[in-house]
């Protein structure tokens, strides 16, 4: 098992040293077309198409969470609808952070694509 670890770390090496000397050489992409004027009506549509769906998911998970505490304080001292409700609350936590997080990775990659941020 040592074996296949230290394997493995020499060809991730390998492979991560290649890239950043190739990388090197890589022309950047000509994004002039996307930073246009003629752009801007898609731009808009993104942006509202991204606020809808962002508040939808939040409104969800506020609802959820307000239906799945509900239930959890009706569970009384019966243990399978308690459990029910903890899973359900457990579930929408964790897809508010999925949510989140993938709202923050877009944002982190048209950042560093230079489709977003703060313009000099």
């Amino acid at each position: 098992m040592h074996t296949f670890t230290k394997a493995l770390g020499t060809i991730t090496a390998f492979f991560f040293s290649a890239s950043i000397a190739f990388a090197q050489d890589v022309p950047k992409a000509d994004l002039s077309v996307w930073n246009s004027t003629q752009m801007q009506p898609v731009h808009q549509f993104a942006n509202i198409a991204i606020g809808i769906v962002f508040g939808i998911a939040v409104l969800y998970a506020v609802i959820m969470i307000a239906y799945y505490g509900i239930k959890l304080q009706g569970s009384g001292s019966d243990l399978i609808k308690s459990q029910e409700a903890k899973a359900g609350l457990k579930s929408t936590v964790v897809g508010i952070i999925i949510t989140f997080s993938a709202i923050f990775v877009i944002g982190i990659i048209l950042y560093v694509l230079g489709l977003i941020g703060i313009k000099q």
